[in-house]
């Protein structure tokens, strides 16, 4: 039993950091996604013209619909990172063996709210890239019309965790007024 605690606290110790490394990430993403949004807007003479060449024309883009592609770009990598940040809050509470609190509740609704996002950025993404060219842009975003379907299971999965944090919370509460 001792030996299983070990490795239950080890495997959240782990996912907690991994969720730090990830945010880190999605953070280095966000901000270059930033960084070549606001570089397109001001982009001119032969750089303008290359830009035109190898990026806008042969995937039939706007300038406009590819900074829109950046903004939204950047509205997933957000998401995912408030996602992740909840999902570090919640870690560190089952660590803790804090497992039907208040902050977890709180905290399975913004993963919830994150994922709706995420889904609907996703969306976008696969509507901004199918009105260029049919395809994706680039392996990063790569998603395809049917992975909504997986997007909706995933955001079914979450919903029932947020249920269950929920309604656990409240026994929790109850059983703690009864005493």
């Amino acid at each position: 039993m001792l030996e299983m605690k070990k490795i239950s606290s080890f495997i959240l110790k782990v996912l907690s950091i991994l969720t730090v490394v990830a945010q880190i990430f999605c953070g280095i993403a966000a901000a270059s996604v930033i960084f070549a949004n606001v570089a397109v807007l001001f982009v001119s003479g032969e750089a303008a013209t290359e830009l035109k060449k190898y990026v806008l024309q042969p995937s039939n883009l706007s300038k406009g619909m590819l900074e829109l592609s950046g903004l939204n770009a950047l509205l997933i990598l957000v998401s995912i990172i408030f996602a992740l940040h909840a999902l570090r809050k919640i870690i560190n509470n089952i660590a803790e063996s804090n497992f039907f609190v208040e902050s977890n509740v709180n905290n399975m609704k913004l993963m919830v709210g994150s994922v709706v996002i995420f889904i609907l950025g996703n969306i976008l993404s696969m509507m901004f890239f199918s009105f260029g060219n049919g395809r994706n842009l680039s392996s990063v975003f790569s998603n395809s019309w049917g992975q909504i379907g997986s997007y909706l299971i995933l955001l079914a999965i979450i919903y029932m965790l947020y249920l269950v944090f929920k309604y656990g919370f409240e026994l929790q509460h109850d059983s703690d007024t009864v005493i």
